[in-house]
């Protein structure tokens, strides 16, 4: 019986499926949610729903970028949603809600990508680079010189682009950018460039760990 992990969009999906080979869990789909709001997040809990009455699945993760919000903040958030699908609330990250629907057993979990209580899944990846990063560190005076500052996720997001396209990747790649300077592509063909033995994944892995 298959796991299931829902996340936010295709980075994400690929991000996870590399981490899952690492804590190895087996079998599992990670289904991209397309963007997060709660009709998007109610709608797929929705779909689940129907669907796991059809092909039943063993566990449930969600996993979503905490950003600015507090940890309450993002529990009340996923709540609303699967109390209105599964009747559950979710009280702690990491640990299982026990559910049946029609006497079959369903374990749901959350967890909210975060670098010391906020940001997403690029906060991650600005700390866990290997190489030299010129390019993408410059943007800390082009932001610098601005009068009106890019949030700090719009930031991080520039500072993957800059990462992946202009300090790892050649020229040639430079001209296919969206094949080649894209993180899905790096975590296939250049995981040199990323340290997955940072202990600031440690805490993903072990939510990730708990679907064995």
């Amino acid at each position: 019986m298959k796991n299931i992990i829902l996340v936010e969009g295709k980075d994400d999906k690929s991000f996870i499926e590399y981490l899952i080979q690492d804590v190895e869990v087996k079998p599992f789909s990670v289904d991209v949610l397309g963007g997060l709001s709660k009709d998007a997040l109610t709608k797929r809990m929705d779909s689940l729903k129907t669907g796991f009455l059809k092909t039943p699945f063993g566990k449930l993760g969600i996993i979503i970028d905490q950003d600015s919000f507090t940890i309450e903040e993002r529990f009340a958030f996923v709540n609303e949603c699967l109390q209105e699908n599964f009747n559950i609330q979710l009280s702690d990250n990491q640990v299982f809600a026990n559910l049946e629907i029609d006497g079959i057993p369903l374990q749901i979990a959350c967890y909210f990508v975060n670098i010391d209580g906020k940001g997403e899944l690029d906060s991650l990846l600005t700390r866990i680079k290997t190489i030299d990063s010129p390019y993408a560190d410059c943007l800390q005076q082009w932001q610098n010189c601005l009068s009106e500052k890019v949030s700090q996720k719009e930031f991080n997001k520039l500072w993957v682009h800059y990462y992946l396209k202009y300090d790892n990747a050649t020229h040639q790649e430079r001209q296919q950018a969206g094949t080649y300077c894209t993180l899905e592509y790096s975590l296939k063909h250049k995981t040199h460039i990323w340290d997955f033995d940072s202990p600031v994944l440690d805490e993903l892995k072990g939510f990730l760990a708990l679907f064995n």
